[in-house]
């Protein structure tokens, strides 16, 4: 008589195997963002039209020649370009990123949660606190998103185009810094242990962008203050 053991042996590896492969968000990068800061490394890595028909498709990161702010939204771009002094929303895909960070969700958790943070180092404790309970992989880069009423969120467009001069902090000036005060928002982020440098910076597991609920205002977060209750999605991991 045959030995039928063998046989559910593997099926339950492939079973396993199958879980696992299910269970892992992929992040995809392009450039590296300390080389970008230390040696202006600006130049083009990735055109975005290579993602145009792309479904459920999240990214964010820098316009070719720091001209500005990716932002995609399951598949809608709500990119930003500062020209002397005004922001400027573009919504196409005819653009290239020297900086670009992306994921497909095809599915996101919604947790209702009252967060009370002063800075982004709080709210990425609370990320990787609620990631780790859904079953994500700290160590492993994956997407988030925050929406709901924020107390104030401190950010930038960058433009590199008008700069006076070749370094980081004057294509930040060139460009546009901003407050906005008890906003409406749509925030999406990434948050990684892992990427220090190349995608996020030194001292800090987050890379984030928002955008207002008009979509009128958009750009890089340097800082956030939550006070009172948000939704926060992670991705969903599926188990079968």
């Amino acid at each position: 008589m045959r030995n039928k053991f063998p046989n559910i042996f593997f099926l339950l590896v492939a079973i396993t195997c199958n879980i696992q492969a299910q269970q892992k968000v992929a992040v995809e990068h392009y450039g590296v963002l300390k080389e970008i800061m230390r040696e202006q490394k600006i130049d083009a890595n990735v055109d975005l039209s290579k993602f145009r028909e792309t479904p459920n498709f999240y990214a964010i990161g820098a316009l070719a020649g720091l001209a500005g702010e990716v932002l995609i939204i399951d598949g809608k771009a709500i990119n930003g370009i500062a020209t002397k002094g005004e922001l400027r929303i573009e919504r196409d895909f005819d653009k290239s990123a020297t900086l670009l960070v992306a994921s497909e969700v095809q599915e996101w958790v919604e947790i209702s949660i009252k967060i009370n943070a002063q800075n982004l180092e709080s709210i990425q404790t609370i990320i990787a606190q609620e990631g780790e309970r859904l079953g994500l992989k700290t160590n492993e880069a994956f997407p988030f998103m925050i929406k709901g009423k924020v107390k104030t969120i401190d950010w930038h467009v960058i433009n590199a185009t008008e700069a006076t001069e070749q370094s980081h902090e004057a294509f930040k000036k060139a460009g546009i810094s901003r407050s906005t005060e008890n906003g409406d928002v749509k925030i999406l982020g990434f948050y990684s242990e892992q990427h220090e440098g190349i995608f996020t910076h030194h001292g800090s597991f987050l890379h984030v962008h928002y955008v207002n609920s008009a979509e009128t205002e958009m750009g890089h977060v340097d800082n956030l203050v939550i006070n009172g209750e948000v939704k926060l999605l992670l991705p969903k991991m599926k188990k079968s």
